[in-house]
């Protein structure tokens, strides 16, 4: 059922003709030789996330970085210091989205995009469901703060997604590349550290960054996305379910995790969709309030 593609399955399907800094970085994270073990990458990655943390907490970093931060109370300092954390799984994140997208030939097959295992695929998924369980932890502990059950919603059902995944090995190249995500984070974080400043909040970069969050929030995770599920559609379910008939000859678990999964995608797609309409309708407001300040001047 897992297949494992060949070491040279990248330049018998046209990896050369991609940009050499993609292909440098695609050789820099070998596949193993041996088989990983995910769980315990997840079980590093969480720990990781966590000292990582402790140490911005209790040093002076966040200091520098704002200078209202030791005026906000403890939950506020404990969220500015999340998002400083977010940045750096946000580099993690990115690196094994793109590496992992243009690996493994799964983009000219659709076998290998649905059914193909991958090390290199599985490390990086396990590293993102290590901090999505830190930053669950930090939702309940600071529940008030950090968000809403929405938030909560995200992330379960993204770690229930990525264990299901690399334990059943089906679906994992989809999930890797909904890493590519997390390229609007950036921003979105960057809006946290300005916002909470009231000097800031009055500098053209704060505005700027409102207008860079929503259009990468558009491209990476509204085009991208709905991209990524009309190639699962089309590319792997519809070649492999239709045209190959295997439909009716797999197992019925099979389908069922199948269904499963694709149905977490969607989920995480919608949920998507519902941030992009609160940015969209924060950005309407902010320029509704700008435009009767103006007025009234």
């Amino acid at each position: 059922t897992a297949v494992r593609s060949p070491a040279n399955t990248n330049r018998s399907t046209g990896w050369s003709t991609w940009p050499s800094i993609l292909s440098g970085l695609h050789c820099a994270v070998p596949e193993a030789r041996e088989p990983m073990q995910p769980y315990l990458v997840f079980a590093t990655s969480l720990v990781l996330w966590a000292t990582l943390f402790a140490v911005v907490h209790y040093s002076f970093i966040s200091r520098r970085i704002s200078r209202v931060y030791v005026t906000l109370p403890h939950d506020k300092r404990v969220l500015f210091d999340s998002h400083i954390v977010s940045n750096l799984h946000v580099a993690v994140a990115l690196y094994g989205g793109v590496t992992c997208y243009f690996s493994d030939g799964c983009l000219y097959d659709p076998f290998l995009s649905a059914f193909n295992t991958s090390a290199r695929r599985d490390v990086f998924l396990m590293i993102t469901a290590g901090y999505l369980c830190f930053d669950l932890g930090l939702c309940l502990r600071f529940r008030d703060t950090f968000g809403d059950a929405l938030m909560l919603t995200h992330h379960l059902l993204i770690m229930i997604a990525f264990f299901l995944g690399v334990a059943t090995h089906i679906g994992t190249f989809y999930m890797a590349s909904f890493l590519v995500n997390e390229a609007s984070t950036i921003f979105y974080n960057l809006n946290h550290f300005l916002s909470i400043d009231p000097e800031w909040k009055q500098l053209w970069v704060y505005k700027a960054n409102g207008i860079l969050l929503a259009v990468s929030f558009l491209i990476f995770r509204i085009a991208f996305n709905g991209y990524n599920l009309y190639l699962m559609a089309t590319h792997s379910w519809w070649n492999l379910a239709v045209k190959r008939k295997m439909w009716r000859t797999e197992p019925l678990s099979k389908k069922i995790l199948c269904t499963t999964l694709s149905l977490l995608a969607i989920g995480h797609v919608v949920i998507n969709f519902i941030w992009f309409a609160f940015i969209v309708r924060a950005a309407r407001r902010k320029l509704f309030r700008k435009n009767k300040e103006l007025k009234a001047s």
